[in-house]
This record gives structure tokens, sequence and C-alpha cells, in this order.
């Protein structure tokens, strides 16, 4: 009969004591396999999960990040577009208040021109000079409440004397465009 299983089974994996040793290779390997699926698959089964969850708590977290950082772009957008209005109002503002103040100059020198001309157009050049003052403090804060505003933090030194600088600069070259206080007494 051996020698017929032999015939049969040139290879002898059916002989007896290979049969044993593979039987007993299944059985190591069963065990090795069911030691594996209890014990090593799980934790690292856990690990993967862990590290997909943390990666999508990762991913919500920069998108909800995203999402602020368009909302701050948007506000700081609205804030920048305010502040460019307020500035332009102050101008428009400060332009009227020049504006009524060269007419009161003009009355003032119209009626002093004709009792001391030299007086009247030295009054109109004081009253002037002091309105200019007066006028360029007032936008000078007034820029720089505006500036504050947009950027949200105290200005430094250089910043605000620069920025007065501008705004006093952008003022004289309007009133010296307007031609206020050119010595004529409006006429």
């Amino acid at each position: 009969m051996v020698e017929m299983v032999a015939q049969l089974d040139p290879t002898g994996i059916f002989d007896i004591p290979n049969t044993r040793l593979i039987f007993w290779e299944v059985v190591a390997f069963l065990i090795l396999l069911f030691l594996l699926i209890r014990y090593v698959f799980p934790p690292i089964r856990k690990q993967i999960q862990d590290r997909q969850r943390a990666i999508e708590e990762s991913i919500d977290e920069a998108e909800r990040t995203r999402r602020e950082a368009h909302e701050l772009l948007a506000e700081y957008r609205r804030q920048i577009d305010e502040a460019r209005g307020e500035a332009r109002q102050i101008l428009d503002e400060s332009r009227k208040q020049g504006e009524a103040q060269r007419e009161r100059a003009k009355k003032e020198a119209r009626e002093e021109a004709d009792k001391i001309i030299e007086r009247a157009r030295n009054e109109i050049g004081r009253e002037r000079e002091a309105a200019l003052r007066g006028v360029r403090q007032e936008v000078a804060d007034m820029v720089v409440v505006a500036s504050e505003r947009v950027l949200k933090r105290s200005i430094e030194r250089d910043d605000h004397d620069r920025l007065i600088s501008d705004a006093l600069d952008s003022l004289e070259s309007d009133v010296a465009t307007s031609g206020v206080g050119d010595g004529r007494g409006g006429r």
C-alpha cells in the first residue's frame, strides 16, 4: 500500500511521517494566526483608527481656521472701507470749514479794507495761520483716530508724525489751489 501511495504521490506529501509534520505546522500556524488576530491586530487597528480620527479632526480644524480667516479678511476689508469713508468725510468737512473760514475772512477783509487796508491784510494773515493750525491739529487728530481704528493698535511716533505730515501737506495743497489768503482781499 505504501508503494501504491508512493506511486500515486511522488512528492511524498501524504507520507505518514510528513503528515504529522504538516499537521503540527498547520496547528502552529492556526495558533499564531489566533494570537495575531486576538492580541496584535486590535491595537494596530486601534492605532490606525486613532490616526484616521486625528487626521479628520486636523482637516476639520484647518477648514474652520480657513473659514475664520475668510471672515476676518471680510471684516478687515469692511473696516478699511469704513475708514476710507470716514477719511473722505473728514476731508470734505475740513474743506467745508476751510471754505467757511475763507468766506468769513473775505467778508472781514472787505469791511476792514475801507478803514485800514494794511491792518486788514495782517489780520487776515494771522487768522489764516491760526485757522490752518487749528485745522491741521484737527485733521491730524482725526487721521490718527481713523488710522488707529483701521490698524486696531496704537500708532508708533514715527508713523504718527508721517501721517500728520501727509495729511497737512494734502490740506495745504488743497488750500493753496483754492486761493485762500492770497493777499488780495477778495477783489
